[in-house]
């Protein structure tokens, strides 16, 4: 599946055949100011490809524990990242993949009250795996 910001400088390549994924929007205030709803595979690979590298913005909220890929000339958040143990973990903004079917209606989640460990363990279970990232 593919996805990229609105200008095209960070574009997503997924490797996912599962295209009934929910898309889930966090309830805080970046994600909602950002309109994001993040859908991910466990064990789906993704590749990001960042045309200029100049306009790549890594935004970190909250624990500090996620990093969120920005375009720094469109604005668009695209997706957000996590590295455990050296390994790079990442769920996609759905507003910028094109799903030929269609996503399923958004769901509301809330993590704020949810402690780190349990946050890392869930993303483990259930972000994309493993993300790539490189500048062309």
């Amino acid at each position: 599946m593919y996805g990229c910001c609105d200008c095209k400088n960070i574009e997503i390549h997924w490797q996912t055949v599962d295209y009934s994924t929910v898309p889930r929007a966090c309830q805080c205030d970046y994600c909602r100011a950002k309109s994001a709803a993040y859908v991910s595979k466990s064990g789906s690979a993704v590749e990001v490809v960042i045309h200029n590298q100049n306009l790549h913005r890594i935004v970190t909220q909250g624990t500090g524990t996620a990093q969120f890929h920005e375009c720094g000339y469109c604005g668009t958040l695209v997706l957000v990242t996590c590295e455990i143990d050296g390994i790079t973990y990442g769920a996609l903004n759905a507003r910028c993949m094109e799903n030929k079917f269609g996503f399923a209606e958004t769901v509301a989640m809330d993590f704020s009250e949810q402690p780190v460990a349990e946050r890392l363990w869930r993303r483990q279970q259930n972000w994309c795996c493993p993300v790539s990232v490189r500048y062309q």
